[in-house]
């Protein structure tokens, strides 16, 4: 295993002097990537889109030039859709067949529940993670992700306390002591409660983070009728992609709950296809990953077992992103010990990003204001030429795993500073 850092050095070098072209070794002339997004409300149109305009980004930091369709395609269900991609720099080229898997429609119903009957929902679902001592777990394996986990509880609390302190002041000066003096005020804490949940709740996103947290437990337990069905079209979806793929490397990208998707359908492919993977060079990237979240649930056993699956594959590689900035992420965290688990067969590597490198100074303090802006930041594009850039992985002609290995190849690439590495 491969715990880079950052590849940061704050002895920074004017520059690196341009090389014909990059130095590295393996050069990928095809790939397929099968890109699962993470619990966002946007559409694959919207996916597809950022993905290529993260692309050409990459092409104007990297100096070369990305061809795909003006539009992103029309996609005819509500699972996936696909597209080509061609990239082409000095002295090599690149195809990509762009796969996009979607569940923004179930994100949808997670995410836009009524308010607050469906917040109510997801928040006993959410306590439900402290129940079970789930949460605990999380502390043990990244102390970051703990406060995230405890973030909603925290607001909550703030939320009661400024309620009930309003609502004795209000009450306090219309009504003497008494029973009507209590219930009054009981009954108005509620409901100024009930307004900060809303207002400024949904500024500090609660009502997604308590979505987040419904989505998740539903799909721990397996209630979810529509979470199944979409698995199995997804796993029958790559089985196809893959088995049919006769790219240079398969790169199977999930961002966040992505991940979850990503593994679980990649599990079932396998297990209706055995020897799916032979003879082929698989990738996964995952980014800001949730896997941990669903893992270290103890009523996800079958997820462990789904992740076992896949690791015990000699021809995946593994290659995990996390960062500091990222509350929402497991920072820090072993991605497979905490749940018991034993490395991937074919290797792996954790890679700590750090955005403020690719990033203006402006962007970086936005992105900061906003825990979702920063954990999306993975798939978004860079305002700099930096190592970590998704869209460079996505449509560049470097090999994933050398390019995991070896992150300080780029420093051979035109235009690229050695200390933002």
């Amino acid at each position: 295993m491969d715990m880079n850092p950052d590849w940061v050095d704050d002895n920074k070098p004017d520059k690196i002097a341009p090389h014909e072209k990059p130095g590295f070794q393996n050069q990928v002339e095809s790939r397929l990537v099968l890109n699962f997004s993470g619990f966002e409300k946007s559409s694959i149109d919207n996916q597809i889109s950022n993905l290529l305009r993260c692309g050409r980004q990459s092409g104007a930091l990297f100096e070369f030039e990305l061809k795909g369709p003006d539009s992103p395609p029309v996609a005819e269900c509500a699972h996936d859709a696909a597209c080509s991609v061609h990239a082409e720099g000095d002295d090599w080229h690149t195809n990509t067949r762009l796969v996009q898997f979607g569940w923004y429609d179930i994100v949808s119903r997670y995410d836009g529940m009524k308010f607050p009957g469906g917040a109510i929902s997801n928040a006993a679902k959410y306590l439900a993670f402290f129940a079970d001592g789930t949460v605990f777990r999380y502390l043990k394996a990244s102390k970051l992700y703990f406060f995230f986990t405890i973030y909603p509880l925290v607001c909550w609390i703030v939320a009661a306390l400024v309620s009930f302190q309003l609502a004795s002041l209000i009450t306090g000066s219309l009504i003497q002591p008494g029973p009507m003096f209590a219930w009054t005020t009981i009954a108005l804490t509620i409901g100024i409660w009930l307004l900060l949940l809303k207002w400024p709740g949904d500024y500090l996103y609660l009502r997604t983070t308590i979505g987040n947290w419904g989505f998740a437990r539903d799909l721990i337990n397996r209630s979810n009728p529509e979470v199944e069905d979409r698995m199995v079209l997804f796993a029958r979806r790559m089985g196809d992609e893959i088995s049919r793929s006769d790219h240079d490397e398969i790169v199977i990208a999930g961002h966040s709950f992505g991940s979850v998707w990503a593994i679980s359908a990649l599990s079932l492919a396998l297990k209706e296809r055995p020897g799916l993977l032979d003879n082929k060079k698989v990738r996964i990237l995952a980014l800001g990953s949730s896997h941990l979240k669903v893992a270290l649930c103890p009523k996800a056993g079958w997820m462990r077992r789904q992740l076992e699956h896949v690791l015990k594959e000699k021809t995946i590689y593994w290659h995990e992103f996390q960062s500091k900035d990222d509350a929402i992420s497991f920072y820090k965290a072993d991605p497979f010990k905490p749940a018991g688990i034993d490395a991937p067969a074919g290797g792996y590597s954790v890679y700590y990003v750090r955005f403020k490198y690719g990033l203006t100074v402006e962007r970086y303090q936005r992105m900061k204001r906003s825990l979702y802006r920063t954990h999306c930041q993975y798939v978004r594009q860079n305002d700099r030429p930096v190592s970590y850039d998704f869209g460079l992985r996505l449509f560049g002609p470097l090999d994933a795993e050398e390019l995991a290995e070896k992150p300080e190849l780029l420093t051979d690439w035109p235009n690229v500073k050695a200390g933002q590495l």
